[in-house]
């Protein structure tokens, strides 16, 4: 007996279902919601943090991984003053931003633009990337 065929009590019960499979979905993304509505933090908390592991963060390097083909070591590259944590959500945000053209860099990617910069130039863009997007403060 379908719910449909119990009137109210049926429409009810249907309701009730649609919640909780809609609640059971929330759960799971909660933890990434949360995160990304976290106000934005210093560098020392960010970097504090980067060894904690938490659903809803990922660690983010603010010199990106690719410039480890440029020319830095993987030293440099992982180092505790390159790795801050941050949400999940705006780590993906950061990612594609690098990826898509940009005015403020001839149009070309950020990534683009970081080939064969100085470490110092990658640190400035990362930084201003994490301001952008609400999680570095200013």
């Amino acid at each position: 007996m379908g719910n449909a065929t119990l009137g109210p009590a049926g429409e009810y019960l249907t309701a009730l279902e649609a919640a909780a499979k809609t609640a059971s979905w929330l759960y799971d993304k909660y933890p990434y919601i949360k995160a990304y509505l976290d106000g934005p933090k210093s560098l020392e908390e960010l970097q504090r943090d980067g060894g904690k592991r938490e659903t809803g963060y990922e660690v983010h390097h603010i010199v990106e991984q690719t410039a480890a083909r440029d020319g830095h070591s993987r030293e440099d590259i992982d180092g505790p003053d390159n790795l801050v944590r941050i949400p999940t959500l705006k780590h993906w945000e950061i990612t594609g931003w690098y990826m898509t053209p940009n005015e403020d860099f001839g149009y070309l990617s950020p990534r683009e633009y970081l080939r064969g910069k100085s470490w110092e130039e990658k640190r400035r863009v990362g930084l201003d990337a994490l301001i952008d997007s609400g999680v570095l403060k200013p």
